[in-house]
């Protein structure tokens, strides 16, 4: 029996990070930023018929939610304590709130630290944030700051979602949709629900947004002309810490559904309506950096 060199072997695992690397390097990469808000207004949510038979609510296959800054840290005794902050130069104190402010210094020092390798020691493991995908950024890296505070401040709208993500945009086939939810929490619901899927036109030479949202509106009282129906979460997307424990029961009495497509511009900022829901979008190309390993101890 012939044995198989140790060269032979180099050879082959030569060849694999080759196209590895290659399938990396052909990937187009965009940040995106979303914000979803209300039609506060009545009369408008009124202009269309919405009937409970009418309308089919499901989560699509392969969802999955936007991860958070500090889930990707990987420590044992870290706390903000621990480290020395910098109050980031960016942050107008005459616009934000304490609270906001305070939220921005957590975002910042997480953001700020940096990728570290695994280690056996002391210390702890970041990943390589300005290479993760589907993972909310700090507010600081936001273009919606002051649509945001406008949106906030308006009486006709609220705001009640706002993402920041990056991610590698692929064909319909190949994309993962993002749970979506926001606004007031009802029980185990929330006012707003669905998902959204980012992906290329069939000629790649437009990003695409497709939405499946819908707004909900609750009451203690049933809606026994309507008799609406939510779907129950998916159980990884469920999240018990957003869930209020209450012994009254939420009945859903209105639900309004947004299911709109749109291709896009990049480095364009643009606007989906509806009667009830609106969204503003803005996609970027953005290019991934090279792999970089740095050893952060505490």
């Amino acid at each position: 029996m012939t044995l198989l060199r140790p060269q032979f072997f180099l050879i082959i695992g030569i060849l694999l990070l080759s196209l590895t690397s290659s399938a990396l390097a052909q990937e187009r990469w965009y940040q995106i930023e979303v914000s979803i808000f209300t039609n506060e207004s009545s009369i408008d949510r009124s202009e269309e018929a919405w009937q409970a038979e009418r309308i089919e609510l499901t989560y699509p296959q392969n969802l999955r939610r936007l991860d958070l800054l500090s889930d990707l840290l990987h420590t044992e005794n870290l706390t903000l304590a621990n480290v020395s902050l910098a109050i980031p130069e960016q942050l107008n104190r005459q616009e934000l709130s304490a609270e906001e402010i305070q939220a921005e210094i957590r975002a910042e020092s997480i953001f700020a630290v940096g990728p570290s390798p695994a280690s056996d020691g002391a210390g702890f493991k970041l990943f390589d944030f300005a290479r993760e995908d589907f993972t909310q950024l700090p507010t600081s890296e936001s273009d919606f700051q002051q649509t945001n505070r406008i949106l906030t401040r308006s009486a006709e709208h609220r705001l009640l979602f706002h993402g920041l993500w990056r991610q590698a945009v692929v064909q319909t086939a190949q994309s993962q949709p993002v749970y979506i939810e926001g606004g007031l929490t009802y029980g185990e619901q929330n006012e707003l629900q669905g998902s959204l899927t980012i992906h290329f036109n069939e000629n790649e030479d437009r990003v695409v947004i497709d939405t499946n949202l819908w707004l909900t509106e609750f009451s203690i009282i049933e809606n026994t002309e309507n008799l609406w129906t939510l779907p129950q979460r998916p159980l990884a997307m469920q999240n018990s810490q957003n869930s209020i424990n209450t012994d009254l029961r939420y009945n859903p009495i209105q639900i309004y559904k947004m299911d709109q497509s749109r291709e896009m511009r990049s480095n364009e900022f643009h606007y989906l309506d509806h009667p009830a829901l609106g969204i503003v979008i803005q996609v970027e190309p953005y290019e991934l950096p090279a792999p970089h390993q740095s050893v952060v101890n505490f």
